[in-house]
């Protein structure tokens, strides 16, 4: 058999070789002991460790914009997730526990550690997709292939005013999501006569006999009852809507906070509209479009 020889552990410039029996025997040097190979291991187990950590931080703020020191995560926590964010990111990662070149080839090829190589199965390719999902909030607002064409005008509708719902609730603690619901009933997502002529998304009425030329327009017969507010432009629709919730008799809903169920009902209780299910259709709006998403 063909010797390999290598430079000892020690100091003393001993040798190594293969012996016939297959186990390696030394001369002129004292045998390692097994605790030095693991100290050694563990150290550069460490510094992989800590690289994969530095890694995972780094593109933890590449993808998402939030430095990680300001997230009340242990460390443990944060580490692990740092070590699987660098395999997601990196097809193909190595990590060398080898002696080093020169030692490999004293050795003839034959490192202490092999190297360790790690190549991602192709069914894991996507796991980015998992992870994004976990820092990213998906738009449930947002145009998908298999929307009808009343799905894309309600969403339509709701990316037109969804700022000025999330202001307006800011503004007067009425849950953004039942603004939104209402504007979309009380205009048919903004196609109904009333939104395009008046610019009136909420169904205001004017039951003031002597407004001024321009303050209403007549819907219906000519009761005063079927007369209805004109505004120069949508957002003062919403405003006035605000105004008219938190100075009138729809104030008490205030208790609320942002619990649209009892807004709902309690909108259907005080004769907002007399649709027989008008609070109903407003819960089953916000939850099918998701519209709770703006209370947050």
């Amino acid at each position: 058999m063909k010797n390999y020889q290598q430079k000892s552990f020690g100091s003393d410039g001993g040798h190594a070789r293969y012996d016939r029996t297959g186990g390696v025997a030394y001369s002129h040097q004292h045998p390692v002991h097994p605790g030095a190979i693991a100290v050694w291991v563990l150290r550069r187990l460490a510094l992989v460790i800590e690289r994969l950590f530095v890694n995972g931080k780094y593109q933890f703020y590449k993808k998402t914009a939030v430095a990680p020191s300001a997230l009340r995560v242990p460390v443990v926590k944060l580490a692990i997730v740092g070590g699987f964010a660098f395999f997601v990111f990196r097809n193909d990662t190595s990590v060398n526990m080898g002696m080093g070149a020169r030692q490999r080839a004293d050795m003839g090829g034959r490192p202490v550690a092999e190297t360790v190589a790690y190549e991602e199965p192709p069914a894991t390719k996507s796991a980015w997709g998992g992870l994004t999902a976990l820092f990213e909030q998906k738009d449930y607002f947002a145009d998908e292939p298999g929307d009808d064409d009343e799905t894309r005008r309600v969403k339509s509708y709701i990316r037109r005013f969804k700022d000025v719902a999330v202001s307006e609730s800011e503004h007067y603690d009425i849950p953004a999501s039942i603004k939104m619901a209402q504007g979309i009933l009380e205009t048919n997502a903004g196609t109904s006569s009333l939104a395009k002529k008046n610019n009136n998304h909420f169904g205001v009425k004017c039951f003031s006999r002597t407004c001024k030329k321009g303050h209403c327009s007549n819907f219906g017969d000519d009761s005063h009852k079927d007369f209805f507010r004109k505004y120069g432009n949508a957002w003062e629709s919403w405003r006035a809507h605000s105004k008219m919730i938190v100075t009138g008799k729809y104030k008490t809903l205030l208790k609320y906070g942002d619990d649209y169920k009892k807004w709902a009902h309690g909108l259907k209780k005080l004769g907002y509209a007399t649709a027989k299910h008008y609070d109903q259709t407003l819960i089953e709006l916000i939850e099918k479009y998701h519209l709770d998403e703006l209370d947050n």
